[in-house]
């Protein structure tokens, strides 16, 4: 029941919501009398009937409709959609309330919003406070002796204002607005240069944690420190490192796990595929895993249930239900035709039209968090409206091909460049991977976006040097990538810094050799043996291996040498293999136990509550509920079964009034006064 519900308009749920206002839960209503309680059009609420019949919300023919059970108590507490409220309600008239007036509305609502009053009277003195605001429409008058507090001046007098969204569809929603062609190729647009950016500071983020992993918490999180050092490093936002991780967890590049004994974030093997792709399915992937992630970075720096911060990568931030709410808001974007962009109003009103309820549910902040990083990615395109991009309508359509779309929207790469005078190089778009790499070593980046530029120094060269590169192949590089001549003062600056760099020269070594005869040390450097080491003489009586000194001393032994293993300070060493053992086994020691006099106790007095009934099942209070609920919303009066203070039976015919907070307001049909009942001591209900 509840996941149907769940898929129903806002006017389908204001069509059941009317049947079930006129009891419709517990008997017959006709479909003209639920067409009249619904303020539109009567066509399109005839339509959402047909529709609720066939979802079987509501059975039964049109003279005898019937809410299906159980469904409205599916929906969320103090669910309401009919206003019964005036529409000019805002929070200046609560302010414009006398004090009496306002201890009246402060009363009801910590009270659960229904009361007893003798002035509820449709002849009562006008002139006090309870009759002006029942004429005011701020009160609803149950009978003679009773009053009721509306959902919406209920919120209101907390601070809050329930806007008011419409309950019939809009044309965009209903798709009778024309396409625009053109407007939809500037949102591509836009929207790849925001993709690619983006890209762009997830590859460079991807390099940096390949190079050097980002060490994590003990709960899994990333710490403060460490996102201030990548953002350093990346000379971004600390909020878009945020983003950046998030992202690419979702998109399956980035992992958590071992890396050299310690807990660290690191790319993962399919960050090598995605850096090898091309653009466009770099950004595809992207935004599938964008639309598909359950972080929400946005939450960073708040605090959690427990008053603990949350952290990058903290389970805290982690929120399952997020891909789904992504997805339902991304949908209002896609229901008019394309190219046609829709302000943050329009929005709210489709997507309360066509999700009502999760319209409802949603915190703003989070709505707005979800179109914010919509935009960064380049699934909208933002401005005065934001229009969806053909990537986000292929991801959102089962039957697209959304890497094609892709394709088609993304731009070309470029492979040549533009080097100038005042040593800065112009990429005239984007680049393919390898020539973006080597670009990345030649320069230092100063203007992003689809055309950037780099500037080379000689901290950059020294870069591309450390690199393995000498001067002769990057002067090569530049002429066969550059638009015309490479400038004569960058060729300049490539030699000398090469005149100057790689003085100092090192290379590895995992043991060595020294021999006091230079004549021994060559005569051993010249063995078979000596080729499986890579012994090489780098001193007359120095020589190094590229293996582990045990192999080395194995080797030259075998070949007839008598060397000897030492260590740092000169002094020999035993080389020889330690004695195989294995784990001891956990042998289990048998005690005896005497029973814990305690857990006895508990135990018999567990079964004797079970053998006496005392137990309720869930499943026996969830239907009670629906109960009570289906009566207050029908005005249906119902016998209660309940245990009074003294730990009687006792039952009351009763009209419940409201179900809030685990209690039941109802009124008391023998003495007309409003009675509270707590659920957990109700036994039974019987509908009267």
């Amino acid at each position: 029941m509840g996941r149907a519900a769940r898929g129903l308009t806002a006017l389908e749920l204001a069509t059941l919501e009317a049947a079930a206002n006129l009891g419709g839960e517990l008997r017959p209503v006709t479909a003209t009398d639920v067409v009249n309680e619904v303020p539109a059009d009567p066509a399109l609420v005839e339509a959402a009937i047909t529709r609720l019949r066939g979802l079987a919300l509501l059975y039964g023919d049109e003279a005898a409709l019937r809410v299906a059970g159980e469904v409205m108590a599916s929906l969320p507490a103090d669910w309401q959609l009919l206003d019964d409220t005036p529409a000019t309600l805002t929070p200046a008239t609560i302010e414009g309330l006398s004090e009496k007036q306002r201890a009246i509305m402060n009363t009801l609502s910590h009270s659960g919003g229904v009361g007893c009053t003798k002035h509820a009277a449709p002849d009562a003195d006008p002139t006090h406070p309870i009759p002006q605001l029942i004429n005011a429409g701020l009160l609803i008058r149950v009978d003679a002796a009773t009053v009721r507090l509306p959902r919406r001046v209920r919120a209101a007098l907390r601070g809050r204002d329930i806007v008011r969204r419409p309950l019939t569809p809009s044309p965009r929603v209903l798709g009778e607005l024309l396409a625009d062609d053109r407007a939809c190729t500037r949102a591509d647009h836009v929207g790849a240069g925001a993709g690619l950016e983006v890209a762009r500071h997830l590859r460079r983020l991807i390099e940096l944690l390949g190079a050097e992993p980002a060490p994590l918490l003990k709960e899994g999180g990333v710490g403060v420190r460490t996102v201030t050092a990548l953002a350093r490093a990346l000379t971004v936002e600390e909020e878009e490192i945020h983003r950046l991780v998030s992202l690419g967890m979702a998109a399956g590049l980035l992992g958590r796990g071992d890396v050299r004994d310690e807990d660290c974030l690191a790319p993962t093997l399919a960050a090598d595929e995605w850096l090898d792709a091309d653009l466009a399915t770099r950004w595809m992937t992207m935004a599938a895993g964008w639309l598909s992630s359950p972080w929400a970075p946005w939450l960073i720096g708040t605090h959690d249930e427990k008053k603990a911060p949350i952290r990058l990568l903290s389970d805290a931030m982690k929120r399952p239900p997020l891909a789904e709410h992504r997805r339902t808001v991304m949908s209002t974007y896609a229901l008019p035709p394309p190219g046609i962009g829709l302000t943050e109003e329009q929005m709210r009103d489709d997507f309360f039209f066509t999700h009502p309820i999760a319209a409802t549910l949603l915190p703003d902040v989070t709505v707005d968090a979800i179109l914010a990083e919509a935009r960064w990615i380049g699934l909208l395109a933002g401005g005065a409206e934001d229009t969806a991009t053909s990537l986000l309508r292929a991801l959102l359509d089962p039957t697209a091909d959304p890497l094609a779309v892709a394709e088609e929207v993304t731009p070309g790469t470029v492979e040549r460049l533009i080097p100038q005078g005042d040593m800065t190089i112009l990429a005239p778009g984007p680049l393919p991977r390898d020539l973006q790499t080597e670009l990345d070593l030649l320069g230092d980046l100063e203007s992003a976006g689809l055309a950037s530029v780099y500037r080379v120094t000689d901290a950059s060269l020294r870069r591309a040097l450390d690199a393995g590169r000498t001067a002769e192949e990057l002067r090569t590089w530049l002429a066969d990538h550059t638009l015309g001549e490479v400038p004569q003062a960058i060729h300049y600056l490539i030699d000398d810094v090469a005149r100057r760099h790689g003085t100092l020269r090192g290379g590895p070594a995992l043991s060595y050799l020294r021999c006091d005869d230079p004549s021994l040390l060559a005569e051993a450097a010249r063995t078979p043996a000596a080729e499986k080491v890579a012994l090489h003489i780098i001193a007359p009586t120095v020589a190094v291996a590229q293996a582990p000194l045990v192999e080395v001393i194995e080797e030259l032994r075998a070949a007839g040498f008598q060397p000897v293993a030492e260590d740092a300070t000169g002094a020999a060493l035993d080389i020889r293999p330690q004695p195989a053992r294995l784990p001891a086994p956990d042998i289990p020691v048998r005690t005896s136990r005497t029973p814990d006099e305690a857990r006895i106790a508990a135990a018999v007095a567990a079964i004797r509550r079970h053998d006496s009934g005392e137990t309720v099942s869930p499943k026996d209070t969830q239907t009670t509920l629906a109960i009570l609920q289906a009566a207050a919303r029908g005005g249906r009066s119902v016998t209660v079964g309940f245990v009074d203070k003294h730990g009687r039976a006792v039952h009351r015919s009763v009209t419940p009034l409201t179900v809030t907070g685990g209690q039941v307001d109802a009124l008391d049909e023998a003495t007309g006064e409003v009675q509270r009942f707590m659920l957990h001591r109700i036994t039974e209900v019987l509908l009267g």
